[in-house]
């Protein structure tokens, strides 16, 4: 028998994410990328709700998480 494992996940408010992101973009990218980034792909209107499904399914907080969890791992020992 296989124990479901509980996790806590912490909600970050969304202006926190939004900053991280951007910084993180800018650093890799630079800001004039960053800046055509924003123009073309986050300025227009879109639907939350399709861009959700379309991202992530039927997938529940849990498995997004555990998703997340992986990557930022996988990609911190890739640049360590």
């Amino acid at each position: 028998m296989i124990q479901a494992q509980q996790f806590q996940l912490r909600v970050p408010r969304s202006d926190s994410i939004k900053h991280e992101a951007i910084q993180i973009l800018i650093n890799n990218l630079g800001l004039t990328k960053v800046s055509f980034f924003i123009r073309d792909n986050l300025s227009t209107q879109s639907d939350y709700l399709d861009m959700k499904e379309k991202l992530f399914g039927d997938k529940t907080a849990a498995e997004i998480y555990k998703e997340m969890k992986k990557s930022t791992t996988n990609w911190k020992n890739h640049n360590e």
